[in-house]
Parts: C-alpha cells; sequence; structure tokens
C-alpha cells in the first residue's frame, strides 16, 4: 500500500513538474512574440535602412538622446509641481510640448553639421536630408518604445502577467506592445514631417507669406497636434478598452505614412516603377 502511495505521489509531482516546465516555455514565447510585435517592425527597418551606415548609427542614437533629455526635464516639472501627481491629463501636453521642443533642437544640431554628413553620406541628392530626418525619427521612436515597453515586457516573463489584477484585461500586454510598436511608427513620420516643415521654413522665411511658409507651418502644426491628440487619446484607456486607441492611432500612422512618401518623392509612378524592377529582377535570378 505504502508503495502504490509512493508511486502516485511520485507520479503526481513529475506531471507537476511537466505542466510548470510547459508553463515556463510558453511564458518565454509569448515574451519573445509580445517583443517581436512592439521592436519586429522597426528592427528590420534598422537593419535594412541604417544598420550599414556608422553615421546614420550616431545620428539614430544622439536622436535616442535628446528624447531621453526631454523625458528627464518633464520627470522634473512633474515632481517640481504637486498638483501633476496625479492628473496626466495635464502631465503630458507638458511632456509632448518638451519631445517638439527637443526634435527641433535636434533638427537645429543637424543643420549645422550638414556639410559633414554630406561628406559622410554616399548619397548627394535632396533625399539625404529626408533620410537624416528618418532616422532621427527612428531614434525618437526606439527610446520611447523602450522606456514605455521594456518594464512591461520583462514582467510579462513571469511569475504571472503583469495587468491580470481584479478587473485587468487578460491582453494588456498584447495591447501595450501594438501600443509601443505604433508610437515607434509614428515617431519615425513625425521626424519626417517635422524636418520638412522646418526646411521649408528655413528656405522660405518665418514672416514670408509664401506658399513654402504655410506648407512648412502646416507640416510642423500637424505633428505637433498629432501627437498631442495621441497621446491624450491614450488616456482613455484607463476606461476603454484598448481598441479605441489603437484603431485611432493606426489610422493615424496610415496617413503620416503617405503623408511622410509623399514629402519624400514617391510617387505612384515611382511605386509601379520598383514593383515592375523587383519583378524583373526576381525573373532573373
Amino acid at each position: 500500500m505504502n508503495v502504490i502511495n509512493s508511486c502516485s505521489i511520485y507520479q503526481s509531482k513529475e506531471k507537476l513538474k511537466r505542466k510548470n516546465t510547459s508553463s515556463e516555455e510558453m511564458t518565454v514565447l509569448a515574451t519573445f512574440g509580445y517583443g517581436f510585435i512592439a521592436f519586429g517592425p522597426v528592427a528590420a527597418l534598422f537593419l535594412v535602412t541604417v544598420a550599414r551606415q556608422a553615421h546614420e548609427i550616431i545620428i539614430v542614437m544622439s536622436s535616442a538622446f535628446f528624447w531621453l533629455t526631454s523625458l528627464l526635464l518633464s520627470s522634473i516639472i512633474w515632481s517640481i509641481v504637486p498638483p501633476l501627481y496625479d492628473t496626466p491629463a495635464f502631465t503630458l501636453p507638458f511632456s509632448v510640448l518638451l519631445q517638439e521642443f527637443f526634435r527641433w533642437a535636434f533638427y537645429r544640431l543637424i543643420r549645422r553639421v550638414d556639410r559633414l554628413l554630406e561628406v559622410l553620406s554616399e548619397d548627394k541628392s535632396q533625399r539625404r536630408k529626408h533620410k537624416v530626418a528618418y532616422v532621427s525619427g527612428m531614434g525618437f521612436g526606439l527610446i520611447s518604445g523602450v522606456v514605455a515597453f521594456a518594464n512591461i515586457l520583462q514582467s510579462s516573463g513571469g511569475p504571472g502577467v503583469v495587468g491580470v489584477v481584479n478587473r485587468g484585461s487578460q491582453y494588456f500586454v498584447l495591447s501595450s506592445a501594438f501600443g509601443a510598436n505604433i508610437m515607434i511608427i509614428l515617431h519615425v513620420c513625425w521626424g519626417v514631417v517635422y524636418f520638412d516643415g522646418w526646411e521649408m521654413l528655413h528656405r522660405d522665411g518665418l514672416t514670408n507669406l509664401t506658399k513654402g511658409t504655410l506648407h512648412g507651418y502646416f507640416n510642423v502644426l500637424l505633428v505637433i497636434a498629432s501627437h498631442m491628440a495621441i497621446s491624450l487619446l491614450s488616456l482613455l484607456n484607463q476606461s476603454l478598452p484598448p481598441t479605441y486607441f489603437l484603431v485611432a492611432s493606426y489610422a493615424m500612422a496610415l496617413f503620416l505614412i503617405g503623408y511622410s512618401l509623399h514629402l519624400a518623392g514617391a510617387r505612384i509612378g515611382t511605386l509601379k516603377h520598383f514593383v515592375a524592377l523587383s519583378n524583373s529582377c526576381d525573373k532573373q535570378m
């Protein structure tokens, strides 16, 4: 009888051990999945378009430092103004405005070293400035995604999953991953549009009522307004499902991606030519 009981206990322990091992494996797989959702697209863009150029990697790191500086100042303002402690609706606008100010400061820095970048870059065409704007936006987006999602990603590895408490949504980590992903994409687009706007204002002047000046002001205000709107919309996640925020954010991203491509010179004709060239290369291979 004792032998039978011992065998039963051993079998129960083995089943529990296999179950725990399976749960740990699933948790690790889920964590990697969340990480790929948040950082996979921008990592692919970085490897394909940036990683081969050392000066562009430096631009990514420098712009990330500027974003961190804006976060530091936002934290200082939050700590010295007591009414902001429990009111993110007032804290977020300060943070957005500081981020856009430091984006402008980084643009001014890039203009000062433009001659050096022209020497280092293999591309001597006008597209080079759009590439610099794209790379700087990638730096802003990458570091913002890391700051926003790194702790959640680390906690998702167990034990337990952060967010699933009381009435917390079981999709908290998944929705946070998509949220980090879309904010990274938006920062890339905001970088292109913002730099293009200031480039037009620098070329045509701040006070001249020319088409270029008006277009420049439109681009700058579009970035600030859309950034502010998306940030404030995220506050609805406290009372509504994150679906509303994600749908609005991805709709905004689709518009800004198309607009950024347009500013960079992409047209329907050039896209058709690119697709045709890709198909001919595939047939030759």
